[in-house]
């Protein structure tokens, strides 16, 4: 990221989908239980030449589920709880 100060204070950093590397302090708003973290651009990349909201979209990332707590571990399990017509393992067999 560039020149650290004289007082070298470590960052942590997130590569961003869409977005690209930012400080974890950058995002603007973070949900400590599902781990989503929602991050704006400051400037437009290549991938932005044909869309003209890119700067005023809010990009989301999710942490690793294993890291969340319980309560966040739940809410990703019960989101990607199979419906009761999605095909099983043993429907498509």
């Amino acid at each position: 990221m560039g020149y650290l100060p004289g007082f070298a204070t470590p960052r942590l950093v997130c590569d961003v989908p869409y977005v690209g590397k930012r400080w974890v302090h950058q995002n603007i708003r973070y949900d400590r239980e599902t781990g989503t973290s929602y991050w704006t651009k400051n400037f437009p990349t290549v991938l932005d030449a044909d869309d003209p909201q890119a700067l005023g979209r809010t990009y989301t990332y999710h942490d690793p589920v294993y890291t969340l707590p319980d309560s966040g571990q739940k809410y990703w399990r019960r989101r990607a709880a199979p419906a009761d017509d999605a095909p099983t393992l043993e429907r498509v067999r």
